[in-house]
């Protein structure tokens, strides 16, 4: 088993030659021994992994993630059901140096949904090195999921851990249709550029392009949500104040929002989007 000081060094060389925080990559590494164990339990089947660490597998993001989330299925939304369930998740040893515990879980609101969600948070560890992470829970929508192969962090080719695990994850076409139901239900509400950014890059997808499956997913995810589907459209204060927002989200990428030819204008953004519709 790798020791604290050996892990230190891969981190900090693949941060060095990735040009990202240190903690970055840790932060990477955590999630992912998280899912290991998930992975692992016989709880599986009652998670379905979402969200932007999941898209940062389908297709390079540009951005970092920094919790988990999945849609709960399987089992009753219940707080002392889901503790159980994550303590027995957490409790599962891989030999590999890891440590989690559940710390806590709280009510999270879900617009638009007849149930709220949880955010729940754990320690972690590993030797010396400490940490928290968040896992968010969905409940309420109707999924299909796919399982999907994770290749797992590697150094230069070698393997940290595991080569790769296989979770029940939403189809790249239900990521779409609830980041563009979000979009339009928060209208000038919506302060996360990320969603925007997102469905910008998920829009050069080809295989979405392609899918006979995309305006299914749409539909449904908006019907179920109870959100009217129709183009993306703003005021002319609502264009100012997201183009501030939207500025300072692509300043925060540097060199990296050049890599992924983001637009300087949100205008150009919105417009991509709408054609969808």
């Amino acid at each position: 088993m790798i020791n604290e000081q050996a892990l230190k060094d891969r981190l900090q060389t693949i941060a060095k030659e990735k040009e990202i925080p240190f903690n970055a990559c840790w932060k990477q590494l955590l999630l992912e021994r998280f899912l290991a164990r998930l992975a692992r339990s016989s709880h599986i089947d009652k998670f379905i992994f979402k969200g932007g660490f999941l898209l940062s597998y389908m297709m390079k993001i540009g951005r970092e993630t920094v919790d988990l989330d999945f849609l709960l299925t399987r089992m009753n939304a219940e707080v002392k059901g889901l503790q159980e369930v994550f303590e027995d998740i957490v409790s599962i040893s891989l030999n590999d140096g890891f440590t989690f515990s559940f710390e806590s879980i709280e009510l999270l609101s879900q617009p638009h949904m007849e149930y709220p969600g949880y955010r729940t948070l754990f320690k972690a560890s590993f030797a010396k090195m400490k940490d928290k992470i968040h896992v968010d829970i969905g409940v309420g929508d109707v999924v299909e999921p796919e399982n999907l192969e994770i290749k797992l962090f590697e150094y230069r080719g070698k393997l940290f851990f595991e080569e790769s695990i296989s979770l029940l994850v939403y189809p790249i076409e239900t990521i779409f249709a609830e980041k563009l139901e979000i979009v339009l239900s928060k209208g000038s509400r919506n302060s996360r550029m990320k969603d925007f950014h997102d469905l910008l890059l998920l829009l050069r997808d080809k295989g979405l392009q392609t899918s006979k499956k995309l305006s299914e997913n749409v539909q449904k995810t908006f019907e179920n949500r109870g959100t009217m589907l129709k183009p993306i459209q703003f005021d002319e204060s609502g264009h100012l104040a997201l183009q501030r927002l939207w500025t300072a989200h692509l300043q925060g990428f540097g060199d990296v929002a050049k890599e992924l030819e983001l637009p300087e204008s949100i205008e150009t953004v919105i417009k991509k989007i709408n054609y969808f519709f």
